[in-house]
């Protein structure tokens, strides 16, 4: 099972402990405790960690403020044996809320490859002001003005 662990914000992998990256190919309106309801991006990442053992997380990237919710296993820490059944039960979490999803077979993509979605992908990275977020705002507060006029 899937919970959302508030005490991560994004997950520091390196490149060489990704050993599956999967996204979403759609932005399903989700609804999260405590956030605005928002089309939102889903991901599904599986590390290998120094122990030898691996971790699953499900991230969903809220682009209104550019935050990720990052999903945790109740089995945080796996061996080789049980990943796969903790990745697909990961993965029909995210379909269970409507997400569609594509492999993106990290671990068969050349290496520049590599760092390029490691920077693209957001669940990587401290949560950062979505894309035209600061238009947006400004947009609102004039929409705001002319409607008090």
């Amino acid at each position: 099972m899937f919970e959302p662990d508030q005490a991560i914000r994004y997950i520091p992998a390196s490149r060489e402990q990704v050993v599956a990256l999967v996204e979403s190919i759609n932005q399903p309106q989700v609804s999260i405790p405590g956030k605005e309801p928002q089309a939102v991006q889903g991901f599904l990442c599986g590390l290998r960690n120094q122990n030898g053992s691996f971790s699953i997380f499900v991230s969903l990237y809220l682009p209104k403020t550019g935050e990720n919710v990052v999903y945790a296993s109740d089995r945080r820490e796996v061996g080789m044996e049980e990943y796969r059944d903790v990745e697909i039960e990961g993965l029909h979490f995210l379909e269970s809320m409507g997400f569609m999803l594509d492999n993106l077979n990290f671990r068969n993509l050349a290496e520049p490859q590599q760092v390029e979605t490691l920077k693209r992908v957001p669940v990587f990275h401290e949560p950062r002001p979505a894309e035209g977020a600061a238009d947006l705002k400004q947009a609102e507060r004039i929409a705001r003005l002319l409607a008090s006029v």
